[in-house]
């Protein structure tokens, strides 16, 4: 499977500048509180109800909640359908709090350019997100079209901020995210396999 309607975000470049200010104020947030719902990024800056860029008008929704008996920490990201709002959500070992940041800005580099991609998607009308509903079937579902656009974009980020290679990252996600794609092996490496074949 091939992607062949694609908008590469290289023509819209500036939003890695507002992908790296989400991860900071997400990380500044994580930082100061404990539990909650926060909305930026009017948290931070009260006269400001959106990230406002060139390209994009955005607000996040940040969900921070502590849990001890989770290993470290587990990121679930949407956006919106009908609003310009990104819902992230950041369940994490209080014991691991400061531990885990390096680890948790690559991820989150990861979901909040996955979830921009999104954004860019539906604006620019490159995919059409929500004509049907969302399949059921983990296999169906990561290989729609816009999600293995978006994957590509997010894994893209994550290998650049960790400095790690694209394809050691795109098989450690799938390897530690088991409970969130509930994929077997042999599908993991189908899904892989278009992944890696989209990512120029």
């Amino acid at each position: 499977m091939f992607i062949t309607k694609k908008m590469l975000l290289s023509e819209g470049s500036g939003y890695d500048q507002v992908i790296r200010k989400i991860v900071r104020d997400i990380i500044t947030v994580y930082k100061e509180e404990y539990d909650g719902e926060f909305y930026l990024p009017e948290h931070l800056d009260e006269d400001a109800l959106e990230y406002e860029f060139p390209k994009i008008t955005i607000s996040v929704e940040l969900i921070l909640e502590a849990d001890e008996s989770i290993g470290d920490y587990k990121i679930n990201a949407a956006i919106w359908k009908d609003e310009d709002v990104i819902t992230i959500t950041v369940v994490y070992n209080p014991e691991l709090k400061e531990k885990i940041i390096y680890d948790l800005i690559g991820s989150l580099n990861e979901v909040v350019s996955h979830e921009i991609r999104h954004y860019h998607q539906r604006n620019m009308g490159t995919y059409d997100l929500y004509s049907n509903e969302e399949p059921e079937d983990p296999y169906e579902y990561y290989t729609q079209p816009h999600e293995i656009d978006a994957q590509v974009e997010g894994f893209k980020r994550m290998s650049k901020v960790t400095k790690r290679p694209f394809e050691q990252v795109v098989r450690n996600w799938f390897s530690t995210h088991k409970d969130i794609h509930n994929l077997p092996e042999d599908k993991i490496e189908e899904v892989i396999k278009i992944i890696l074949s989209n990512k120029n």
